[in-house]
């Protein structure tokens, strides 16, 4: 196994050790209910004649199953390995921590700092799971089924879904009625958990793109070139009101070399129009 792939897999692993960690030290001992696999663990662990890491297994083996007929075997073998690693970790948890080691020091506001500190791993965890392609399957199989056969997006599908499993857990912990509380925290770290995924799998990614439309390319072109080193593009364009043709540039830089950029066209052509806009993901 090359270094490239060993890396993979160690973020993969340290991805579904931290969102057992969420799941274990803060949804878990405040049956904070976010959706998913493990947030129905939480809404069946008092009748569960089983710890919740032996359901999770049975659960996603069911759904891998499922995958596997729906999805596909490429599918299968990428969510295999985190689908069994995560219930795997929550059991060596189980037979060795105390799930209150962190929340019994809390006297009030547990939903609170359950919310904000179990999404904020649960994204770090996450975060780095999808950076390397891979899922942690359980419920991501339900809302893959139904992206492919009712053709709807993807975040729809997470949000029904999750919306479900929260609804459950606001019934399941306050039988006579229903508990807003707990909707309304569960929904807030549905939300942190997606704000923050996209923050730690993007932002890495993320750059700024510069549009230089100029008279004088060649000049523009060559200080690009010497002084930041980044490659152009370059198209023809024509002015909406005067019809004159010019050349647009189009350059994609870091969000520190777009500072200097400005400097650098004025340098060259004090009469060209640039505008820079955020760029969320690069690739190539």
């Amino acid at each position: 196994m090359n270094k490239a792939k060993m890396k993979m897999y160690l973020e993969i692993v340290i991805g579904v050790i931290l969102i057992d960690i969420a799941y274990y030290f803060f949804f878990q001992p405040t049956t904070l209910v976010t959706g998913g696999v493990m947030g129905i663990s939480i809404i069946l662990r008092d009748v569960l004649p089983f710890s919740p890491s032996i359901f999770m297994y049975i659960m996603n083996i069911i759904l891998l199953i499922l995958g596997f007929i729906f999805l596909g075997k490429s599918f299968f073998l990428k969510t295999c390995f985190a689908t069994i690693l995560s219930p795997t970790i929550i059991l060596l948890f189980e037979k060795t921590m105390d799930p209150f080691f962190f929340m019994k020091s809390v006297t009030q506001g547990e939903f609170l700092i359950a919310c904000i500190s179990g999404s904020s791993i649960t994204a770090l965890g996450l975060g780095l799971c999808f950076r390397n392609n891979a899922t942690t399957g359980g419920m991501d199989v339900v809302q893959k089924i139904l992206v492919k056969f009712l053709h709807i997006p993807y975040s729809t599908t997470m949000l029904l879904t999750d919306l479900v499993v929260i609804v459950l857990g606001a019934f399941a912990f306050k039988p006579f009625g229903i508990n807003i509380e707990r909707i309304i925290f569960g929904l807030i770290a549905v939300i942190l958990v997606g704000r923050l995924v996209d923050f730690i799998v993007l932002n890495g990614k993320s750059r700024r793109t510069a549009y230089i439309i100029t008279d004088k390319p060649e000049a523009v072109k060559n200080l690009i070139f010497q002084k930041i080193n980044r490659g152009v593009t370059e198209c023809d364009v024509r002015g909406g009101y005067t019809g004159k043709q010019k050349v647009m540039l189009i350059c994609t830089l870091d969000k520190n070399e777009s500072y200097k950029l400005g400097d650098y066209v004025k340098e060259a052509d004090s009469d060209a129009f640039t505008f820079i806009s955020a760029t969320k993901e690069v690739l190539g």
